[in-house]
């Protein structure tokens, strides 16, 4: 599920990797690419407390390693943090749309997969 303002930031992701077109650029293009074929597109004040939206703060584990934590984000609002996870990112576009409690394939820009789980989510409070 995706919020009509991260659907709008996933196609400019996406065109952004498209002018790229090789190596990581490209496997993410088609990554945000499927998330944005399969996923709902909800209001953004409709979305579920417990899926990871963009200016959410997330908390994940890699490979059932320990767990990490940081904002996802699309454009600069949260470059300043030093635990940021730019949605442009594999993990940021792994992340995106994901509920709590889920797991799934995390690619690698060396073509390899990793798998992630969703811990939890924190929205922004405005």
């Amino acid at each position: 599920m995706l919020t009509k303002t991260d659907r709008r930031a996933l196609v400019d992701h996406i065109l952004r990797a498209e002018k790229v077109g090789a190596g990581a650029p490209a496997m993410l293009a088609r990554l945000l690419g499927l998330k944005l074929l399969y996923a709902s597109i909800v209001d953004d004040g409709s979305i579920g407390t417990q899926t990871a939206a963009g200016g959410s703060r997330v908390i994940y584990a890699v490979d059932d390693l320990r767990p990490q934590s940081g904002r996802l984000f699309h454009y600069d609002e949260f470059a300043e943090e030093d635990n940021g996870l730019h949605v442009g990112s594999l993990l940021g576009a792994t992340l995106i749309g994901m509920k709590t409690g889920t797991h799934g394939p995390l690619l690698q820009a060396d073509g390899t997969l990793r798998r992630v789980r969703l811990l939890s989510v924190e929205r922004a409070h405005a």
